[in-house]
């Protein structure tokens, strides 16, 4: 995938199935993950720079391995790569809380902080699933 200096590259680790899902509607902050016990929606989107050494819920490639071994049916580990514009990702950097987590490597977009705007943006973005 091509870089722009106006995009920065950013991935989530997940599975096969989640990872298409995510390419082709967007991240939904309503999802729950499946199983027992009633869980909280994720109410937003976890990303790591591409290529970064160092995320608070470790590379995407190894949590996308601790997906599937939680979830094995849904296709194996992947990691779905995203070009978001700059500017949403400074909508991100612009609040205090988002900032803290971005320093710590983890770019977390939330309504408040760059989700609506990367929702709205989705369709355009270029964006692919890497099988593991």
């Amino acid at each position: 995938m091509t870089t722009s200096p106006d995009t920065v590259t950013l991935q989530h680790g997940t599975t096969v199935r989640r990872a298409r899902l995510i390419a082709a509607h967007g991240p939904d902050p309503n999802y729950r993950e499946p199983g027992g016990a009633p869980l909280p929606p994720a109410e937003g989107f976890s990303t790591c720079l591409a290529g970064e050494q160092k995320c608070q819920t470790g590379l995407p490639r190894d949590y996308a391995f601790k997906k599937h071994k939680l979830f094995p049916n849904e296709g194996g580990p992947a990691i779905i790569e995203i070009q978001v514009p700059s500017w949403i990702v400074d909508l991100l950097l612009a609040d205090s809380l988002s900032a803290d987590s971005a320093r710590g490597g983890e770019y977390r977009f939330e309504p408040e902080s760059g989700l609506n705007e990367l929702l709205a943006e989705w369709p355009s973005l270029t964006k692919r699933v890497i099988l593991l």
